[in-house]
């Protein structure tokens, strides 16, 4: 299933935002709507911000291609689900709920070729797994690239990392950045639970290298089934030091 946004704007305008997954609905569009009126996404070629009015959500089976029609075409006879979003998007603006950031691989591409889709995917699917696991616990999974912010990338990063009751890092494939991530974490003495798959997402077949000492407090996992119950082990463990206050 996929999910097809229609914004209005001033004007009578509209504005197209189609074919998200549950997820990027929430975190991408609705979340910014009721927390600013404000929606950063890219229509066309360009990224660009506008004042929203309204939001129409409508869950369909299909992708939307306008090379195929109107997408009154799609969402005909579909109910708008935008209640659903947005309750659940006021209760997380409105919690005080701790944040957990997850650091991760940002790989592939949602319309590459298979191979890219794929990685893609995968990643994808694993934060859905950390955030489930992480929302069991009462606190909040944190990516960032599921969010549009307004400053730099890099400063945004450092913010969700400072304000985060604890780290999830996944170092599968060796990205420099899950690294630079991981090291501004741990210097700043928040607790990181390190996770990562036997083999690459990138390179099926070749083994995962983890670098520096941290290999010693690796959680390997071969699957998705093994991630969820290492990591939900992993912080019940350990769960008075990880939600002990912070030093924001």
């Amino acid at each position: 299933m996929t999910f097809q946004t229609i914004a209005i704007l001033s004007g009578d305008r509209q504005k197209i935002i189609p074919n998200r997954s549950e997820a990027e609905v929430l975190s991408q569009i609705v979340i910014p709507f009721i927390a600013s009126g404000v929606i950063t996404a890219k229509w066309g070629v360009k990224t660009q911000s506008y004042q929203v009015l309204e939001l129409r959500i409508y869950e369909t089976k299909e992708l939307w291609n306008k090379t195929k029609g109107a997408i009154s075409l799609v969402i005909k006879g579909k109910k708008n689900v935008y209640k659903r979003f947005g309750d659940k998007a006021s209760t997380l603006l409105s919690s005080n709920k701790p944040r957990v950031f997850v650091i991760t691989p940002i790989q592939g591409a949602k319309h590459g070729d298979q191979d890219q889709q794929r990685i893609f995917k995968e990643y994808d699917k694993r934060f859905e797994i950390i955030e489930k696991v992480i929302s069991l616990t009462g606190a909040i999974a944190i990516r960032i690239d599921k969010e549009h912010p307004l400053e730099d990338l890099v400063g945004r990063i450092k913010k969700e990392i400072r304000g985060a009751q604890f780290i999830v890092a996944d170092l599968t494939d060796e990205r420099p950045s899950c690294y630079f991530e991981a090291g501004f974490a741990e210097a700043l003495g928040r607790k990181v639970i390190y996770v990562a798959s036997q083999q690459s997402v990138a390179k099926p077949g070749t083994a995962t290298k983890i670098h520096f000492d941290i290999h010693m407090n690796m959680h390997y996992f071969t699957n998705h089934d093994e991630l969820s119950e290492k990591l939900a082990s992993a912080i019940d463990k350990n769960k008075a030091t990880l939600f002990a206050e912070t030093d924001a």
